[in-house]
């Protein structure tokens, strides 16, 4: 084996900085990196977990396994392979070596396949995301909401797509309608979930551009997210995830959808629109008022033109206002008059507008906050008696 030069590696730490089974934080050009300390062997691991950007080192290492403190991802510090979801996707891996006191870590992240146990080297390695770097195109902000759109290009700029003419990935950032993809804007710091986040991806395949769709809250990310100008380039990885529209189209797809949680279902009704899938969508949009229900213009010309879609929208904020809840943006002039449901989804509504039939054949598919994925996964499954099997589930955090 050759040897790696001096000038690869880069001290990170002393071996009595991090103790047995404790983890820390460094950085190696602008990545970051946890270095773990299992019974005196000193390993190093991608410290943004590849979930929702939680910093690994802030939470618990045992043996082998970081557990990530947000939602409780694992991964094996040895190769970086997820040991236990939700986090799908592995971390990068760096040589290290330690050199009397001081901990040295490679500056660029390789697998290290001597560490691997002997199960792990017989799987084929995990296919690593594609990287794209597309610029922004377009901002929209949804009146009277703190939501906001971005519209990227669709290709890579000219610089790196240059830069990539010898491999086999493609220009196009491909994705199938309801993945994800991680968004690094670059400028963000002390951002206590980490400088990248990964938004569902609300364009579809058959439009000419990436879209994502979120809330703007007040933290350095997304306050950063918020002030990119056009032709701003972002680095993009991905596309990731299997909240995707089911292929037997002979049975009826149901959306349940709270609050930005809809960005997927966006996708996933426009691509069946734009290809004239033969498959019966019926959503349910659940928001807290007319101006936070997003898309809908759009829905409903996606519904004048599809036979095959059906949305039934609601609005909560009169039950929030008895509770007394107030909403402040409730007397924008741009409300109308409000011909839909009124409350959260529950179990009187999907019966009124779904057929015993839709109900025993559809795939349920939900999204949302936390609270609202609960509450649907217990109506559908003790009160519809829907089996897991026809469920799929993604999750918003409120990021």
């Amino acid at each position: 084996m050759s040897s790696q030069s001096d000038d690869d590696f880069v001290k990170v730490a002393e071996t009595k900085d991090i103790h047995i089974s404790q983890m820390k934080e460094v950085q190696i050009d602008g990545e970051d990196v946890c270095i773990a300390n299992v019974d005196g062997k000193y390993y190093a691991i991608g410290n943004v977990c590849t979930h929702e950007g939680g910093p690994l080192s802030d939470g618990v290492l045992e043996g082998y396994e970081v557990e990530c403190p947000w939602h409780q991802s694992k991964f094996d510090v040895r190769t970086g392979q997820v040991t236990s979801p939700p986090a799908t996707e592995s971390e990068p891996t760096y040589e290290i070596k330690v050199d009397n006191n001081s901990i040295l870590v490679k500056k660029h992240p390789s697998a290290i396949e001597k560490e691997q146990p002997q199960q792990l080297q017989q799987q084929p390695p995990s296919r690593p995301s594609s990287e794209y770097e597309l610029s922004l195109l377009e901002k929209q902000k949804f009146e009277a909401t703190d939501v906001m759109s971005f519209r990227f290009s669709k290709k890579q700029n000219q610089q790196q797509q240059g830069r990539e003419s010898n491999d086999k990935q493609s220009s196009f950032l491909d994705y199938t309608a309801g993945q994800y993809a991680f968004f690094d804007i670059g400028g963000v710091h002390n951002d206590p979930k980490g400088p990248i986040r990964h938004f569902t991806i609300s364009s579809s395949p058959t439009e000419e551009f990436v879209m994502i769709t979120t809330r703007i809250r007040d933290t350095p990310y997304k306050k950063r997210l918020s002030s990119l100008e056009e032709g701003t380039i972002t680095k993009v990885r991905g596309p990731q995830g299997k909240f995707v529209l089911h292929e037997d189209y002979s049975k009826p797809a149901v959306f349940l959808s709270g609050g930005i949680g809809v960005t997927p279902f966006r996708s996933m009704i426009k691509y069946a629109t734009d290809k004239q899938l033969p498959i019966k969508i019926m959503m349910f949009d659940s928001n807290r008022n007319q101006e936070n229900t997003l898309f809908k213009k759009e829905f409903d010309e996606y519904v004048n033109i599809n036979r095959n879609l059906k949305i039934v929208y609601t609005i909560t904020e009169e039950e929030e206002e008895k509770q007394g809840v107030h909403d402040t943006i409730s007397s924008s002039p741009t409300r109308q008059q409000w011909t839909g449901e009124r409350g959260r989804i529950d179990k009187a509504m999907l019966t009124k507008h779904l057929t015993d039939d839709e109900i025993r054949n559809s795939i349920f598919y939900t999204c949302g906050p936390p609270g609202m994925i609960k509450a649907m996964q217990d109506i559908i499954q003790n009160d519809l008696k829907i089996p897991k099997d026809r469920i799929k589930v993604e999750e918003f955090t409120g990021y």
